[in-house]
């Protein structure tokens, strides 16, 4: 049975997911997209968004028990053999992942997982056609660049090399997770009009409410796996009748902070520092001379489009890695040449927190580790005990601590990676986009909790495209371009 292109491109009845673990992720779903309707899904992280978007694709893990009916074009999908459901996948249904990193091989260029949407159904991608749209999403030389490799790219320019593969065969249906965490807002919306110009109808999951008001026609909003509001995006954002919606609405609204001079000792000092990569297709500036001082007490913003090198300057200032020219000193002393650390002096919060977490480590283990590192051996209870604090410290205080990382959200794995940063008490946090996977409410609860940990006298480091956000809770918010770091910075206001 073929899709029809008179039918819905998706219709969803009474869709229920429990996992084997018997969490019930979704419960009694109902969702209608007609031709060419932009559709958003919000709610708090792990209120089942990916979840839904997972049963569409026939993604679910194995165990996974369903219910209830997912048609798309017409075919029912749910139960559908994988065979079939392949010749689907990117024909009918396009998929932007959440995680653009974890979605690539990494041994594999950029350029083979976009010419991969043509080969998976045994076409040959047309000449030019990868290049041709990755400029269209304001990748610079992009013909050169699809000879990279995944981590040869930042999380945002790679975040438009899946929306290019997504909306390769203009799809019937898109599904978007996440599509624009890693970009600024003005590139979030060129970029959402370009997959809106390539796609029938669009899915898109999203924490960002403002982006939502922009592109989406319908919203829906989720909590502990059940709809709680579905209506017109306009009338759902300015008249809410659901408790949950105007929470998330009030969440959303971010007043700057004030401007507070900082006169603590400097704890991390970047000078005149510059690093360059040898890739294929020529040399590589991610960062020009920047000259960064992060002192006790404080936190400092840096911010600037997708590619500035705002995350390689946050690695080099970690210690992660050494610039070519230029020093780095933490704690007064040069760490710009290779040599040992003292042990919970920085702890980073990756820009990928999937990735980060070890997958074969129970979240006990992973949130005591830095303790391990200082010589402590709790017992295996008492380990336990703390991790169940560390979690509640970060809004999880509900999940057990013996779950693997792989059965969380990518939203609730960024404040796991947050609080095995806190755990080990550092002198130097650096935080490459801590919010970016997070809802408006969670990620209010992590900037204030980022703030007290500030003001309790760490320094903070925090790489992020949300400016606004940014700027309620930073003493100094820094621009990056191009490699060049304005390193004046201005206060916390706009």
């Amino acid at each position: 049975m073929s899709p029809s292109p008179q039918a819905p491109p998706l219709e969803i009845a009474d869709l229920t997911v429990v996992y084997p673990n018997g969490l019930r992720a979704l419960d009694s779903v109902c969702l209608r997209l007609d031709a060419d309707e932009r559709a958003a899904v919000v709610g708090r992280s792990g209120s089942g968004k990916t979840s839904l978007v997972r049963a569409v694709l026939g993604l679910l893990p194995p165990g996974t028990r369903t219910s209830g009916t997912i048609r798309v074009a017409g075919r029912d999908v749910l139960g559908l053999p994988e065979r079939e459901l392949r010749a689907l996948r990117g024909k009918v249904i396009g998929y932007v992942p959440q995680d653009p990193f974890a979605a690539c091989d990494p041994l594999r260029t950029v350029g083979h997982h976009i010419d991969e949407t043509w080969r998976a159904h045994r076409e040959r991608p047309p000449a030019g056609a990868a290049t041709a749209a990755l400029t269209a999403t304001g990748i610079d030389d992009a013909g050169a660049r699809l000879r990279q490799h995944p981590h040869q790219w930042s999380g945002g320019m790679l975040q438009r090399a899946t929306l290019v593969a997504a909306t390769a065969h203009t799809p019937t249906l898109t599904l978007a997770d996440e599509p624009t965490s890693a970009l600024d807002a003005h590139l979030a919306d060129e970029v959402l009009d370009a997959i809106t110009a390539a796609c029938g109808a669009l899915l898109l999951i999203s924490h960002d409410l403002s982006l939502v008001a922009r592109h989406a026609d319908t919203l829906v909003v989720l909590d502990s796996g059940r709809v709680v509001e579905h209506g017109a995006a306009a009338q759902v954002l300015t008249r809410p009748d659901s408790d949950r919606t105007r929470h998330l609405l009030a969440a959303a609204t971010v007043p700057a902070r004030a401007h507070r001079p900082n006169r603590g000792a400097p704890v991390a000092e970047a000078s005149d520092v510059s690093r360059r990569y040898r890739l294929p297709g020529g040399t590589v500036t991610a960062v020009d001379g920047a000259t960064l001082t992060v002192r006790t007490g404080e936190i400092v913003g840096v911010t600037g489009p997708s590619g500035s090198g705002k995350s390689t300057l946050a690695r080099i200032v970690a210690g992660m890695e050494h610039p070519d020219t230029g020093t780095v000193r933490l704690d007064g002393r040069d760490t710009s040449a290779p040599g040992p650390r003292r042990p919970g002096l920085v702890m980073p919060v990756f820009q990928d927190p999937v990735t980060s977490l070890d997958h074969r480590w129970p979240l006990w283990r992973t949130l005591t580790e830095p303790g391990r590192a200082r010589g402590e051996r709790p017992s295996r209870a008492r380990a336990q005990a703390l991790a169940a604090d560390a979690l509640d410290r970060v809004g999880l205080g509900d999940i057990d601590p013996r779950r693997l990382p792989g059965t969380l959200s990518v939203g609730q794995a960024q404040r796991v990676a947050i609080a095995r940063a806190l755990a080990a008490r550092p002198r130097l946090l650096v935080a490459d986009e801590p919010t970016a996977s997070l809802d408006v409410t969670t990620a209010t609860e992590i900037t204030t909790l980022l703030r007290t940990v500030a003001d309790a006298g760490t320094a903070v480091l925090v790489v992020s495209h949300d400016v606004p956000r940014l700027h309620s809770y930073a003493d100094r918010v820094l621009v990056m371009s191009r490699g060049r770091l304005d390193d004046t910075g201005y206060g916390a206001g706009p």
